[in-house]
């Protein structure tokens, strides 16, 4: 997945923030820590373990590899943050 494509995921996903721009901000600090480089192997890591091999298994670990990246973010803002200082 793309960069954009990742970061347009996150912020139709992003469900516990109240604000497009808590949303944005939450989705900028963890585009910020470079996790989404490596969705598809996290992708391949859920599928495997999850689902039957396949192009489907390998879809809804894609699914769960991103909503992880939401869910797993807890703060603080990093210093590679653009947010960082601001909580």
């Amino acid at each position: 997945m793309t960069e954009d494509q990742v970061r347009a995921w996150l912020l139709d996903y992003a469900w516990a923030e109240d604000t497009d721009d808590a949303k944005v901000g939450v989705v900028d600090c963890i585009m910020a820590q470079k996790g989404w480089e490596h969705i598809d192997v996290r992708a391949d890591a859920y599928a495997g373990a999850q689902f039957e091999p396949g192009p489907d298994a390998y879809d809804e670990g894609t699914q769960w590899a991103l909503s992880a990246l939401y869910e797993c973010h807890d703060g603080p803002h990093q210093q590679s943050c653009p947010n960082y200082g601001s909580n």
